[in-house]
């Protein structure tokens, strides 16, 4: 027998090789080989240890945290990029929307505004006369009806006029010609769907004006007393202009949001209730007796409007409206109205300049307590324009049962008299008293000041 060391594979094996040889007498050149080989089972070469871990689990182990990181990195920094690239996008649309906002302006609105006012105060100083005679027989002066009726006299048109008022009247019929001509070519950037039926009311107007003028329609006055002129179209274009004003400034991401109280919560909760109560109110009186003092067509400010009620009553008789109220649903409800521009703010957020001729708060100073009201009654005094009256309304006695739902504040005429003409200089015009149309047992107190030329 014999061994042999084989190698295969590069793995050393024993193998033994034994090899049995017959030879006999009469067989000497048969043979016969036996080979045996014998493998050993394959021993493991230990492993590396580090703190008794397999190094290669820890290694499998590290690579899997390694790649996890970088997989939260690569997420983080898409996230923001995504982030970045989304505001550069909010951005830019930003940047468009009030690109287009001052093209409106510029392009239409701006000159549409500046013809109104125009026309307004060269028609303010035309026919006076004829104003002033008709007022005095509890009557009102149109000027389609005085051109088209049928008097006695053979004049027509135009010429029924004196030549002063002829003179007026041109030129107000060459601003009804560019605004006509503004309108046919600059409308598209009209978003309001109301608007652009005003407008047309408006155009119609000015034409059937022009054609009277030239004594075309004479003895038709009563065929033609459904064209009038849209007394809305002041109100409207000063909202829609606001709008925009507010979207080139983003008031809306400046300005505190305003704070709840249980007031507030009440009339968000029963808004619609709420207008269903008091919408319909007659305010007839009150109005006249207001409107005495304040010029047609000139500015207000509805502080804490609630529904839009009197927001409404103004626009549609030619005065430009802003308005304000705490409730987010009294605001909403108010920009129902189409031509209505109004904003969620408090007493305590105003900060308005000094551009109007009446400022208007019916019923919503009631809410505040002695400091608050005197805020208020401070920034409102500082939005008069000289000249300018300011109305409001409080309670003369206080339902205990509402009480329980909202604040209500009473204050004595002395208290107001005191605060409003020694502090603040107004001058008293009229103070008076109306019951409550929803309440029997309710009486306000109503008054109306004056702010001086000078102070």
């Amino acid at each position: 027998m014999s061994e042999q060391l084989v190698k295969t594979d590069g793995i050393a094996h024993d193998k033994i090789v034994t090899t049995d040889k017959h030879t006999s007498d009469h067989q000497a050149s048969a043979s016969k080989e036996l080979i045996i080989i014998k493998s050993e089972p394959q021993s493991s070469k230990p492993s590396s240890t580090i703190f008794g871990a397999d190094i290669t689990a820890v290694g499998s182990f590290l690579t899997v945290i390694f790649s996890l990181a970088v997989a939260l990195s690569t997420i983080r920094k898409y996230s923001k990029d995504s982030e970045h690239q989304k505001k550069l996008l909010e951005r830019d649309k930003h940047l468009d929307r009030v690109a287009k906002a001052k093209e409106k302006i510029e392009k239409f609105y701006g000159p549409l505004n500046s013809l109104l006012e125009e026309s307004r105060v060269i028609y303010s100083y035309f026919a006076l006369e004829e104003k002033e005679k008709l007022k005095a027989e509890g009557s009102y002066f149109r000027t389609l009806r005085f051109l088209t009726d049928n008097p006695d006299n053979t004049l027509q048109g135009l010429d029924r006029f004196k030549k002063s008022d002829q003179e007026l009247f041109k030129h107000i019929l060459i601003i009804s010609d560019k605004v006509i001509n503004l309108i046919e070519s600059q409308s598209g950037y009209v978003d309001n769907p109301a608007l652009h039926i005003l407008l047309g009311k408006l155009a119609a107007h000015y034409r059937v004006i022009k054609t009277a003028s030239e004594g075309k329609l004479h003895g038709q006055s009563e065929d033609l007393e459904s064209i009038v002129f849209p007394l809305e179209i002041n109100g409207a274009i000063h909202s829609e202009v606001s709008k925009l004003l507010r979207l080139i400034k983003k008031a809306d991401d400046t300005k505190p949001k305003v704070a709840k109280n249980k007031t507030i919560a009440f009339y968000d909760n029963n808004a619609t209730s709420y207008f269903d109560a008091t919408f319909s109110i007659d305010m007839t009186e009150i109005y006249k007796k207001v409107r005495a003092y304040v010029a047609n067509g000139g500015s207000v400010l509805d502080a804490g409007c609630g529904v839009g009620r009197d927001t409404q009553y103004f626009i549609r008789h030619g005065f430009k409206v802003s308005s304000f109220d705490a409730s987010a649903k009294m605001v909403e409800l108010c920009n129902q109205y189409p031509f209505a521009f109004c904003e969620q703010k408090s007493f305590a957020d105003i900060d308005y300049p000094p551009t109007f001729d009446l400022v208007w708060a019916c019923a919503s100073l009631l809410h505040l307590n002695k400091s608050e009201f005197e805020s208020a009654i401070s920034r409102l005094v500082r939005t008069l324009t000289p000249d300018g009256h300011f109305y409001f309304s409080l309670k003369k006695n206080v339902n205990v049962a509402k009480s329980s739902d909202r604040e209500f504040y009473m204050y004595s005429i002395s208290y107001i008299n005191e605060l409003l003409t020694n502090k603040y200089k107004l001058l008293e015009i009229s103070m008076w008293e109306t019951n409550s149309s929803i309440s029997s047992s309710e009486v306000f107190l109503n008054f109306l000041y004056k702010k001086p030329t000078t102070l």
